[in-house]
């Protein structure tokens, strides 16, 4: 017996019954009282750290002709650039793990179509599933990648300014407080956790890959288990 699921066998039922439309309703309004929202957010975070990697990046070329009289307010211009990443931190880095676990269940339901087509009673379900796997995948990568331009950035802007303060035969206190505070690092994170840099994109998409394979391997072996209690009955 195959496996069917609820949410799909709804597309095949007859919708005469006033309580199935309100099951329907229900459904569509939960759905998008999801997706949007995750959506939006994720394209919404995306613009962010990609501005935020322009702006450093744009601070980088001006401090290779700052004169020193001007590293007290290029100080406090890059305190302001912490202080806004840390802002965003605490707003904002938790909705990047509910966007992680989003990704997460689309990518399961996504594999589902792959690996067990059968459950999927016509091709438009089929479709509606890949085509929700390859939207929210393509958009958390581009947060993903969008996040890590902001590391890079500041990775950047760090060596930079050793090279520029290096070539200089002595350093005032206001440069000597830039250096100091620029070798710190700066990203954003998952939840506060996590620091997003490319190798979390490769590292979140094979861990999320393995345990939906994992998943799925264990609910096959859940329904092989049924269907031999069944027959021993």
């Amino acid at each position: 017996m195959v496996d069917i699921r609820m949410k799909i066998m709804v597309f095949k039922i007859s919708l005469s019954d006033p309580v199935l439309w309100l099951l329907v309703l229900i459904f569509c309004f939960s759905q998008m009282s999801i997706m949007l929202p995750m959506n939006t957010f994720l394209a919404y975070y995306t613009i962010l750290c990609r501005q935020l990697h322009l702006c450093i990046r744009q601070f980088t070329k001006d401090i290779t002709v700052v004169p020193d009289s001007d590293y007290g307010k290029v100080l406090r211009d890059y305190i302001s650039i912490r202080t806004f990443v840390s802002k965003i931190e605490d707003e904002l880095s938790v909705f990047v793990f509910t966007a992680s676990l989003y990704n997460a269940c689309s990518m399961y339901f996504g594999m589902t179509v792959i690996l067990h087509p059968e459950e999927f009673m016509s091709t438009i379900q089929s479709l509606s599933v890949g085509c929700l796997f390859i939207a929210s995948s393509v958009a958390y990568l581009g947060l993903a990648l969008s996040g890590s331009l902001v590391h890079e950035a500041a990775s950047d802007l760090c060596l930079k300014a050793h090279e520029i303060l290096s070539r200089k035969p002595e350093v005032n206190s206001f440069q000597q407080r830039f250096l100091s505070i620029v070798e710190k690092n700066l990203h954003v994170t998952v939840w506060k956790i996590l620091p997003i840099t490319r190798s979390f994109i490769l590292a979140t998409m094979g861990t999320v890959f393995t345990y939906c394979l994992l998943l799925d391997n264990i609910r096959t072996l859940k329904g092989i288990a049924d269907i031999r209690n069944v027959s021993d009955v």
